[in-house]
């Protein structure tokens, strides 16, 4: 397998930021909605360090990915695949890219407008070029809490459809995204 996708196929770093973009947003879900009913304090300032570590991390993987899908193939439908499938998988990935990348956003101008920078995991934090307003941190802290729900919409529909191609159309939609699937 190589590291560019070819017209049937995804290519090793495709696959590795498909994969590794899935378990974060996974993560960030989770910590986003324990720490949502959280009481101020030591053990909830700690999730929202590692949630926004992993969304800075997150942000870059998902940049990555959207350069490198510019810059390759992206491998055709599966032969036989009904047009409205293919608009449905069209919107579902680019409703993912956009709305995780509303989100990503939102969370660092969030930040900014509270007056932090962003946690990277402890190493340093990056400065959010923002004034900060209380009026505008309500506003991006009432977008960054919505925007999880279509993107979980969004992620729900893409596995549905992953799994009724590979289990009931038998096609090689969701082989071409993994390694070692029979």
């Amino acid at each position: 397998m190589g590291l560019r996708n070819t017209a049937t196929n995804y290519g090793s770093l495709a696959k590795a930021l498909h994969w590794l973009v899935a378990i974060a947003l996974f993560a960030l879900i989770y910590l986003g909605l324990e720490q949502a009913g959280m009481e101020s304090g030591d053990e909830r300032s700690r999730i929202r360090f590692i949630h926004a570590s992993i969304a800075t991390l997150t942000l870059i993987l998902m940049t990555i990915r959207i350069v490198w899908r510019f810059m390759n193939d992206v491998p055709a439908h599966p032969d036989g695949m009904p047009g409205w499938q293919r608009v449905i998988s069209s919107i579902v990935h680019w409703g993912l890219y956009f709305t995780v990348f509303a989100q990503l956003i939102a969370g660092a101008i969030m930040n900014g407008t509270a007056g932090r920078g962003i946690p990277v995991f402890g190493l340093f934090s990056i400065p959010i070029p923002v004034a900060e307003n209380h009026d505008a941190h309500e506003w991006w802290e009432e977008v960054h809490e919505f925007a999880w729900q279509p993107i979980a919409v969004l992620i729900v529909i893409h596995v549905l459809g992953a799994l009724y191609n590979h289990f009931i159309v038998k096609n090689e939609v969701v082989r071409r995204m993994t390694v070692g699937v029979k």
